[in-house]
């Protein structure tokens, strides 16, 4: 049996409800276990007590989310989204492969 592969979303979730972040979680998800033919773990970024807690340390735990990841997946509307940016690009120079999902998932 092959290890799944881990993969963790990255889409904008400031001004959303959880239940909006929630459902567009289980959009991403279905396409990349399409994709990924159920060979993938979702780690989510859902940051719990989010309201409680100031944008940097949201996006540090973001970050931690992150190293337990094999791929990180943009979702819609990355591009405009400060965190989403960040992300993408510490991706990057950490060599995590990145796939985009964002003509995948509409708002």
């Amino acid at each position: 049996m092959t290890e799944k592969i881990k993969i963790m979303l990255s889409r904008p979730m400031k001004g959303k409800t959880r239940e909006e972040i929630e459902k567009e979680e289980k959009e991403m998800a279905n396409i990349l276990f399409d994709r990924y033919e159920d060979n993938c773990e979702i780690i989510s970024s859902i940051v719990e007590n989010a309201e409680e807690k100031s944008e940097l340390e949201c996006f540090s735990e973001s970050i931690f989310f992150m190293s337990m990841a094999d791929v990180l997946a943009m979702g819609f509307g990355w591009e405009n989204s400060r965190g989403c940016k960040l992300e993408h690009e510490i991706a990057k120079a950490y060599d995590v492969p990145v796939v985009y999902l964002e003509n995948e998932v509409k708002e």
